[in-house]
């Protein structure tokens, strides 16, 4: 591709995002090509602290303010772009059509030029059994390969198939797409945004109910990713991607080697260290009540609570291994990140 040409990046400062960042940095072949590209990120504030650490961490990169739902703005910068990676809310549905509506815009507008690329992250929930944290009978969880992934095979009410759909349709309107599946991210990272999510996200909840809670039993079964293999298999896609070797692909990112968890299992641990922080009174996992599970939703049932396994089969083809994920297990990670949670938690209230 020749330069200059605009690279626009929705969730440059996020967990999945800023860690890409870094591992693109240490894979010369990929920052070569990267730095053909002017990079274009959207921010909410281009002077809060994080805006100010991506201008560190690559710099050169304009800033432009905006949320996900300008879809003007989003639009636009799409159309103005010949890669576009979205890695921020992969379920957001408006920003999702303005960033196809941009890109089939630019197809439309240089109609002899090469087709734009939509690099978008989606999660391998969208696999989901809806098992509502029943355990599945020996031999009866379906680890499903990506080589065989099909949208139309599972729910259309599984999480991401909405947006999925969309993204799909539009690699037959003159957008080349990768759609990419990440399993359970976990693991302490190297970029702005260091913490993973699942215990940003339920524990606080755990402390403001006071129970170490799970949707029904938890006896579901997750698959995981560090996120250090994280970023390393999105720097395999990239290549990959902008070799123009492939079109239109989805790809799993998970160990369908290393063991999976369940929401009962990590409410057990998490538990514990709460509770001998002072943060929880009972230690023990339990179901939470309807008063909260309600609040989950079928969405966040079929994410918590089913059974979601997958093989990337097409990345290990490639020669992509998960060794961080190897080396640093969910469960040895998992106590690190909840003592992380807990300094930032009692820090944020003193």
């Amino acid at each position: 591709m020749s330069s200059p040409q605009q690279w626009f990046f929705l969730g440059a400062t996020g967990y999945i995002g800023s860690q890409f960042l870094e591992s693109a940095k240490r894979d010369a072949p990929l920052l070569s090509k990267l730095k053909e590209f002017t990079l274009v990120a959207l921010v909410r504030d281009p002077e809060n602290a994080k805006a100010k650490k991506l201008q560190e961490v690559w710099p050169g990169v304009v800033l432009v303010k905006g949320t996900l739902d300008d879809v003007n703005i989003i639009e636009e910068q799409a159309r103005k772009s010949a890669l576009t990676f979205n890695a921020a809310n992969c379920d957001h549905e408006p920003s999702i059509q303005a960033i196809i509506t941009g890109l089939q815009t630019r197809s439309e507008e240089h109609p002899n030029g090469p087709k734009p690329l939509y690099i978008h992250i989606s999660g391998l929930s969208i696999l989901s059994d809806n098992s509502r944290g029943e355990k599945n009978p020996a031999g009866h969880s379906v680890r499903h390969s990506d080589t065989t992934f099909r949208l139309e095979d599972f729910p259309p009410t599984n999480p991401h198939q909405s947006p999925d759909r969309i993204i799909h349709a539009a690699a037959k309107n003159g957008i080349r797409t990768v759609s990419v599946y990440p399993g359970s991210v976990y693991g302490v990272g190297d970029g702005i945004t260091p913490d993973a999510p699942l215990i940003r996200m339920l524990g606080p909840l755990y402390i403001q109910t006071g129970i170490a809670g799970t949707l029904g039993p938890g006896e579901n079964a997750i698959s995981v990713i560090h996120i250090k293999d994280t970023g390393a298999a999105l720097v395999k896609i990239f290549n990959i991607a902008l070799e123009g070797k492939k079109e239109d692909v989805d790809y799993f990112i998970s160990d369908d080697k290393a063991g999976s968890w369940g929401l009962k299992g990590f409410a057990q641990a998490v538990g514990k260290i709460l509770h001998a922080h002072g943060l929880l009174k009972d230690p023990e996992a339990k179901p939470f009540p309807e008063a909260v599970t309600s609040q989950f939703g079928e969405f966040g049932w079929s994410v918590f609570a089913g059974t979601w396994l997958g093989a990337p089969d097409r990345l290990r083809a490639e020669g992509w291994e998960p060794t961080e994920t190897a080396k640093v297990p969910f469960w040895d990670s998992l106590p690190v990140e909840v003592e992380n949670f807990v300094t930032a938690y009692k820090a944020s209230r003193s």
